[in-house]
């Protein structure tokens, strides 16, 4: 009596995981690609996230430029695309000049990697972290607080996006 029990918890867990877990009945992405465009020029290497609001179920999509600022974004694996809603756009990249902060830590050793004191110094200071990794792109873009970036994901629909950066 306890096996079935435990036999049918079980099960009844799994299916709720499955559920949970963009399966079967869960917001199905569609396909979104694009182009970073900044002072009409390719943006490469830049982060783009798709805020999802409300009606895109508050999922977020995201992915990087290429070469030619060509994008294609990613839900639940990879290329995917966004669930369809309306979205606010962040777009940042860091300073090509800017060198990989050395933050690792050693849990064996307890060494921390040369930058870690700096980096934990500027994020509890909030503004001087990004002394440490500086943008290329207008900070308004950064954040879904300061960008005035929005688009709209439509199924049924090719959603391709040129976004043009001031």
């Amino acid at each position: 009596m306890i096996r079935k029990s435990f036999s049918i918890a079980a099960l009844a867990g799994m299916l709720a995981l499955s559920v949970g877990c963009g399966g079967d009945g869960g917001p199905v992405p569609v396909p979104v690609t694009g182009q970073v465009l900044y002072q009409g020029k390719p943006v490469e290497d830049a982060r783009i996230t798709f805020h999802g609001r409300t009606d895109a179920g508050g999922r977020s999509a995201s992915g990087k430029t290429d070469g030619q600022g060509n994008f294609s974004l990613t839900t639940f694996k990879s290329g995917d695309g966004a669930v369809p809603g309306d979205y606010t756009i962040s777009i940042s990249k860091t300073a090509e000049s800017a060198k990989p902060l050395d933050t690792a830590v050693d849990p064996d050793s307890g060494e921390y990697g040369a930058d870690y004191g700096a980096m934990m110094a500027a994020a509890a200071s909030g503004p001087a972290l990004k002394k440490l990794q500086p943008g290329v792109l207008p900070e308004k873009y950064n954040s879904p607080a300061t960008t005035d970036l929005q688009r709209s994901v439509v199924a049924d629909q090719k959603n391709e996006f040129t976004i043009e950066l001031e």
